[in-house]
């Protein structure tokens, strides 16, 4: 349908006018056929047993993925366009990703993908048939592989016209082959420019379907406006009458034709208005705006001569980057070379101790100015010989709260006076986790945040210690820094050894579900001397197990076999030369308290994470020159993501138990120090009322998914003053331990 053809002025019957001048008496004609009067959510809309179980549940339909921490992100949403159709224009970087299509509370009735018998990979330009999840019915995740040196946009299409249990979804890159296909120009046209439609209101095209036009306000207020397309006589795309639209910063609305006026609040600066249409004829249109800014990050604290990471992810619309750094000493900056455009970041370099601020500048003495600041503290730090760094994942202050509740007593991980705070942002959500109402959907995933933390670099969710965004090179972790120094390194964890937080340590690879990429790269490449942690099951072969054998570790896989194998090892270790892998569990380990078919640890003969964590310690130590040791309490997380309580109570037990038993080891030495965090919290978990000492506390759930609060870090032993009061960045964590293995 040509949207043009549609509206008309009809002589001695109706006038059809336009919202040009400043009257508010806009009158439609509608002609045969009719089009959109309502915005429309589809098939997949929200039932009227949903609504009347909750009447502000979200059932919009967004892409959820590895690439975007599996997260209803607004650039991720697909668009009702009629006839059963839906459409999204989405932009991925490269990369390897799994997804699927569901509303934000993962409803089985919208939890899209390929069924169980398909094949996973996506194959584009051809419709694949997905399987709603509802009833008895499943399916699995679809791959999708992101080949380009480049960020690539997709359209994905949608289509439910024959039924919502099975619709099919066309994958195309449109992104050097899509065109601006509009007869006519679109203009933002409202208060702001007295709803007129002009050169410098124009819509200027981007490429893959994406248009742009920036507007500078000289003060904060509420604006009215609406999109046109032309000029003497426009189709105007907006709100209709019966909902209207106020538009926030960062979400996407749909707009539909013909449309009247929609509204946002705004603060004094420049914002873009983006939409997305491919071509006359387009009924609904998502439109959606964002502030020019500088992001910057937050606080941090570094070493004297260790180079500090300074990013501006999470800045919008930047066209050029300034940086600068005062303080009481000498600081450098030099260009993040990782980077493809290597202004983005720098490594910010100190030559004494003190604290100094760094300050980003975009799109310097343009209109769209903007700057962001922050402090870095330089602090003192001795040398430790041995590191630990323990990370309970999905483990926030709730977490604490609820374990804390169940045993009446504070944990040991609380009672250090040694604590601070830690922010979990992700270079693909930072920046974005501050805006109102909307922050909750940028969050990192364990991938992301154990990359941070292990080298210093922040990195799209998904990726496995390499440079993403940049050029994906693989970036150097503290294991393998570790490592240059003569040190021997382990990893520990209840996950498989290659899941996200111990592969961020120990691998690389751009995807953090390819566990034989990570596991090549693990064993083969990396060699951390020590892992003991799960096994992996992929394509009914053990790829942990089968890559450490091929390496010539020394592989075991019960807690039988541990005792003797440890026993027979050389007494010291001087070259790091001992390759040892414990890999338990018939495909992962179980919980503490074994769920559904999961056979027990007992059953199983495996270790518990402190036996597998002092086993570690034990053989790492034969090394005179020192190791480095991250240990997880993994399945933290994977109870949270069941919203599980009671496993999330003794997964936390059992971590904090492992906790102490370091921390006493560390406090009885003189050259040791022991880190405890977490990547984030999973599940938005809050404590409403205890029950008493060994009852399960009453509490609730945000959702299934992890969350973006600030995150508990304590520390023991050596350098235990560093994270004391503050609260900084998760790649904090790198600088102190490189920092503290530099010190003379």
């Amino acid at each position: 349908m040509q949207v043009g053809n549609v509206l008309k002025a009809v002589a001695g019957i109706a006038i059809a006018s336009t919202v040009i001048g400043c009257s508010d008496d806009t009158e439609y004609v509608y002609l045969d056929p009719p089009i959109a009067d309502t915005i429309d959510l589809g098939p997949f809309k929200c039932t009227d047993e949903e609504l009347a179980e909750d009447a502000a549940k979200d059932c919009r339909l967004y892409i959820k993925g590895s690439m975007n921490s599996w997260s209803s992100r607004p650039e991720a949403q697909l668009h009702y366009q009629g006839e059963g159709e839906y459409i999204a224009l989405f932009s991925m970087q490269p990369g390897e990703y799994s997804f699927k299509i569901s509303d934000p509370s993962w409803s089985a009735e919208r939890d899209l993908a390929i069924s169980d018998e398909a094949d996973a990979e996506v194959i584009f330009d051809t419709p694949m048939e997905l399987q709603r999840k509802y009833d008895d019915f499943g399916n699995q995740n679809m791959d999708i592989a992101v080949t380009s040196d480049e960020d690539q946009v997709y359209r994905f299409t949608l289509d439910s016209s024959s039924g919502i249990n099975n619709p099919s979804l066309l994958i195309e890159n449109i992104t050097d082959t899509d065109a601006d296909k509009l007869s006519e120009a679109m203009y933002i046209v409202g208060t702001f420019n007295d709803w007129t439609a002009s050169d410098n209101a124009e819509f200027t095209y981007k490429g893959a379907g994406n248009y742009e036009a920036e507007v500078t306000f000289a003060e904060a207020g509420t604006v009215s406006f609406n999109v046109h397309q032309g000029m003497d006589k426009p189709n105007v795309y907006g709100s209709l009458d019966n909902q209207p639209i106020s538009l926030t910063e960062g979400a996407s609305a749909l707009t539909t034709y013909p449309g009247g006026k929609m509204s946002a609040q705004v603060d004094a600066g420049s914002y873009v208005f983006s939409l997305s249409i491919l071509g006359d004829g387009q009924l609904a249109v998502p439109l959606s705006i964002a502030k020019v800014r500088a992001v910057v990050g937050h606080d941090t604290i570094t070493a004297v001569n260790v180079a500090t990471n300074i990013t501006s992810d999470g800045s919008t619309f930047a066209q050029s980057y300034a940086w600068d750094a005062e303080g009481d000493m000498s600081v450098s900056l030099s260009d993040d070379t990782t980077q493809t455009q290597a202004s983005v970041r720098q490594m910010a370099t100190a030559d004494t101790e003190g604290r100094y601020t760094v300050t980003l500048t975009t799109n310097k003495d343009l209109s769209s100015e903007a700057s962001a600041s922050h402090d870095v503290d330089v602090i003192e730090l001795v040398n430790a010989n041995n590191i630990v760094m323990m990370i309970g994942d999905g483990m926030g202050y709730p977490q604490l709260d609820v374990t804390r509740a169940y045993q009446g007593e504070a944990l040991f991980l609380e009672s250090g006076k040694h604590r601070g705070d830690i922010k979990t942002a992700s270079a693909d959500t930072l920046g974005y986790e501050n805006l109102a109402e909307l922050g909750m959907n940028y969050y990192t995933d364990s991938a992301a945040a154990a990359t941070a933390m292990a080298t210093g670099r922040k990195v799209v969710s998904g990726t496995i210690a390499q440079a993403r965004p940049g050029d994906g090179s693989n970036l150097e972790t503290i294991l393998e820094y570790a490592q240059s120094l003569g040190k021997s390194v382990g990893i520990v964890a209840t996950s498989h050894c290659v899941h996200a937080t111990p592969a961020a340590y120990a691998s690389h690879g751009p995807n953090r579900n390819d566990f034989v990429t990570l596991s090549k790269s693990m064993y083969g490449d990396v060699q951390p001397n020590v892992t003991l942690c799960g096994s992996k099951q992929v394509d009914g072969v053990d790829v942990i197990s089968a890559e450490a054998t091929a390496a010539g570790y020394t592989v075991v896989d019960s807690k039988t076999a541990l005792i003797p194998a440890v026993a027979a090892l050389p007494a010291t270790d001087p070259n790091a030369e001992i390759l040892f892998a414990g890999i338990f569990g018939e495909d992962e380990i179980p919980y503490v308290l074994p769920l559904g078919d999961q056979k027990s640890y007992e059953e199983q003969d495996i270790p518990q994470l402190n036996e597998m964590t002092q086993i570690a310690i034990e053989i790492l130590s034969k090394n005179p020159n020192g190791f480095v040791l991250m240990v997880e309490g993994s399945q933290i997380d994977f109870a949270g993501h069941l919203n599980d309580e009671e496993r999330v109570i003794h997964e936390t037990i059992a971590f904090d138990t492992t906790v102490e038993e370091v921390a006493n080891w560390a406090e009885l030495r003189s050259d040791s120090m022991v880190i405890v965090t977490a990547d984030h919290e999973t599940g938005g978990l809050a404590l409403e009322k205890t029950n008493g000492i060994g009852q399960v506390p009453e509490v609730s759930w945000k959702w299934g998914s992890h969350t973006n609060v600030d995150v508990p870090i304590a520390s023991w032993g050596l350098n235990s003053h560093a994270f004391v009061g503050r609260t900084v960045e998760n790649t904090a964590i790198y600088n102190v331990m490189r920092g503290a293995l530099n010190a003379e």
